[in-house]
């Protein structure tokens, strides 16, 4: 099969589907705001798109928005109910036309349900992190760190050369120095010692 041939069979197969997918939509007469309708209108001159098909698409969305903000037991129980009617409204369809089954489209409700029941332990989950931070940030404000007093270093500089030599020296004048007093004081005691002889002589 040559590349052009492929995509003749790409679009069959795209026209089937569209055609499968199309028999399961039931018609819904409703009407709206011309406000809401001028938006679709816009929008779907905008990106050259069905209105029709921009309006379902919307509501759609819409309805998971819907569907998700429901309380969780009722949510698991309207989602049932509607994928049992969403069953049944198509085996309808597909005795009207002759088909043996049709696929429903759209959304699955149960699955969607356990979808939003993960999607909320999750934010329970991050929630509960946020808090325990927050707690923890707030208990080490609270209590004050004591301050330690860190060990004064001593620090010992080498001693060079010159200061070895000047330690020598002063050390050298002070003995001198010791013993002059040394040699003066015991002068003072023989002048004594002399005088307190000739005293007695």
């Amino acid at each position: 099969m040559s590349k052009a041939q492929s995509i003749i069979e790409q679009f069959y197969q795209e026209e089937q589907t569209r055609l499968s997918d199309e028999a399961t939509f039931s018609p819904l007469d409703m009407s709206m705001s011309s406000a809401d309708m001028a938006l679709i209108s816009t929008i779907a001159k905008r990106f050259n798109k069905d209105k029709a098909l921009l309006a379902r698409e919307a509501l759609s969305h819409a309805l998971e928005d819907m569907f998700s903000a429901l309380e969780p037991v009722e949510r698991k129980m309207l989602a049932k109910e509607s994928d049992e009617l969403a069953n049944s409204i198509a085996t309808e369809m597909a005795e009207d036309l002759g088909m043996a089954q049709l696929e429903v489209s759209g959304t699955n409700w149960v699955m969607q349900d356990k979808n939003c029941i993960k999607a909320e332990r999750k934010a329970e989950k991050e929630k509960a992190k946020q808090e325990a931070a927050a707690q923890k940030v707030s208990s080490n404000e609270a209590v004050e760190p004591e301050l330690e007093e860190e060990p004064t270093e001593i620090i010992e500089e080498p001693i060079s050369d010159e200061t070895m030599e000047s330690t020598e020296t002063s050390n050298e004048e002070s003995a001198d120095t010791s013993y002059v007093q040394n040699s003066e004081e015991e002068t003072e005691e023989e002048q004594a010692q002399s005088s307190h002889e000739s005293i007695f002589a």
